[in-house]
Parts: structure tokens; sequence; C-alpha cells
């Protein structure tokens, strides 16, 4: 079917039916756009049933153009990406030798609970390294960025939890009974709308009480965000900056709010996305074999801190040791990513430069 055929055949049969609207400029807008609104439904439906029968060659083609871009950019930065995924391994496996040794029946343990915290948040951060790992081999440095982010965030947060020991860690635990609480009142304001089941009033008392058993233990102050930093963090400053500033991670803040600009829906995320090199206007509208620097050798370091971390809690010659040959890879790392990244900078430069002597 041409396109709008089925709204012009329809408009005319009316014109044969009713002629007389031809003369009458308000009659005949009328009964266009109550044709327009009549036949929506009809045309969506032939649309939908049409792109339904061929999207299997469409996405077939997308895919295969996709498995080709990617390959390339495998090509273009498979040092550096594998670096990358070899740090992620490593960092792995010195979590899960840790957890056999430290957590041994017989071991004894003189950071129990902090060990057991740096332990979970170490897995989240292995977990988060291996998102961006799977975003860059996909070419999304936005992205990429952004789950740094949070991997920044844990790691600076595994770091004030062992500067300060037991009781902020076990304070770090329970304040996950509050946020279970705000979840709830959330949860209570929008489940209809949602369409989703009332909470059982046995649940809803349950959360409730637990948050002032937490309050009356800790104080009111508990509840409020970052409530856990309590005794630590002065009032009015306990924030995620107030946490970096204190474990001496405030120069960080500059590629934070880089990473912000990809998470939020600013101008400045949505004009200069990292894929895209400055002085090329065009849109982005998906990957990208550019930019993927900042993300990378920033996932690496973070990665390499909260693994060091760890191993130093309970500190051994084999763990230290550990420590000390992740550090030599992410020196590398580093390096491969940034001149990686320059070649294709440098490629771009020449390929303008040959452009405008052939314009001259």
């Amino acid at each position: 079917m041409k396109r709008d055929s089925w709204l012009r055949k329809l408009i005319e049969q009316l014109i044969t039916d009713k002629p007389e609207i031809l003369h009458d400029e308000e009659k005949l807008s009328n009964v266009i756009t109550d044709a327009i609104n009549k036949s929506l439904p009809e045309a969506s439906e032939l649309i939908y049933n049409n792109l339904k029968t061929n999207s299997g060659d469409m996405l077939e083609d997308h895919r295969l153009l996709r498995q080709e871009f990617e390959a390339r950019l495998q090509r273009r930065w498979s040092k550096a990406l594998n670096l990358l995924e070899t740090l992620i391994v490593l960092s792995r496996e010195s979590g899960e030798e840790f957890c056999e040794d430290v957590f041994d029946e017989d071991a004894e343990i003189d950071n129990l609970q902090v060990s057991s915290v740096i332990v979970r948040l170490h897995a989240r951060a292995c977990r988060v390294a291996h998102e961006v790992l799977t975003l860059l081999r996909a070419g999304y440095a936005d992205g990429a960025l952004a789950r740094w982010r949070t991997l920044h965030e844990v790691s600076t947060t595994a770091f004030f939890i062992a500067h300060h020991g037991k009781d902020l860690a076990i304070r770090y635990v329970e304040y996950e009974d509050i946020e279970r609480y705000n979840e709830m009142l959330e949860y209570q304001r929008s489940y209809e709308k949602l369409g989703y089941e009332k909470l059982e009033d046995e649940a809803v008392q349950e959360i409730i009480e637990r948050k002032e058993e937490l309050v009356k233990s800790y104080g009111e102050d508990f509840r409020k965000e970052y409530g856990w930093t309590l005794g630590i963090l002065p009032k009015g400053k306990r924030t995620f900056k107030h946490i970096e500033e204190s474990m001496d991670f405030s120069h960080w803040r500059t590629y934070f709010k880089l990473a912000n600009n990809y998470v939020h829906s600013g101008p400045l995320g949505t004009i200069f996305p990292l894929g895209s090199m400055k002085h090329v206007d065009h849109l982005l509208p998906g990957a990208s074999n550019y930019g993927l620097a900042t993300p990378g050798q920033n996932t690496g370091i973070s990665l390499v801190q909260i693994t060091t971390c760890l191993l130093t809690i309970e500190p051994t010659y084999q763990r230290l040791l550990a420590a000390k040959v992740l550090q030599l890879f992410l020196y590398e790392l580093c390096s491969e990513f940034v001149d990686t990244q320059e070649d294709i900078e440098n490629e771009e430069k020449e390929l303008r430069k040959r452009e405008e002597a052939i314009v001259e």
C-alpha cells in the first residue's frame, strides 16, 4: 500500500458522497479531521501487522551490521579491553580466595563485620565492572561511564567503612531496613496506578516496627539519607560528596560530575555524548568506537582500589603481592586506553586535513 493512499481514498469517497462540503472550508476541515481519527486504528493495525511480518529480516540486517561494528571495535581496542577483562577476572579470583581463607570455620577474624560488608561491596563492584566491559565492547561509552559512577560510589564506600570499622559496618547493614521502609512508603503511594496489589498490613507493620526500633536505637537522624554515617559525618554533611572528601577521594568529583551528565537528562549529556568528537556535528543514536578511554581506565582504577581495600583488611604477604600485581596491570591498562583513543583522534585529524586539501 502506498503511503497515505488509504487516507486519500477515504477522503475522496467522502467528497463524492457529499460534494457540497467542497464549498464550506469549515465543514471540509471537520470531515478530513473526522476521517483521519476514524482511520487511525485501521491504518496503525495495518502498519503493525506489516512490520511484525517483516521484522525478522529487518532485525537480521541490523544484527549483522552490529556484529561487523563490534568486530571492528574489538580489533581497535583489543589490548585495552583484554587488560580490563584480565583485571576483572583477577579481582574476582582475589575476592573468592579471600572468602575461602577468611571465612573458613577455623579462621580467626579480627574484623568480621567489616570483612563481611567489604566482601559484598567487592562482589557488587566486580559485577558492575563486568557491565562496563559489556557496554564498552558494544561501543556505548556514555552508559559505561554511568555504570563507572556506581563503581566509584561502591569503592569509596568500601574504603569509608574499612577506615571507620565495626560499628559503622553494622550501621551500614542495618540501614537496609530504613531503605526498605522508604521504598514501602513509595510503593504505598503508587501501587494502584502501577496496577499492583496492596501490601499486606502485617508486612507493612513489620517494616514500620523495624524502622522505629532503629530510630529508637540510633536517633531520628538515622532514618534520613546517609543516616548510617551518623556519628562519623557531622549533621548537614552526610552525603556521598562528604564521604569522598573524608577519604581524600574528592579529586574524582570531576569525573563523577561528568558521569552525571550521562545519567540525567541535562543538555550537556544530550548534546555532547562521549562517543562523538566535539568538532564532529552529528547525532549519535547508537554505538561509537570513540570515547572508551575515560570509562575504561576509570573502571580499572576503581576496581583495583576496592580489591586492594579488600585484600588489606586482613593483610598477608600473598594478598599484598596480589594487590601489587593488579597495580602493574592497571598501569598498562590506562596507557592502552589513552593511546588507542589518541590514535583515533590523530587519524581523524589526518582525514580532515586531506578533505580540506581536496576542497582547496
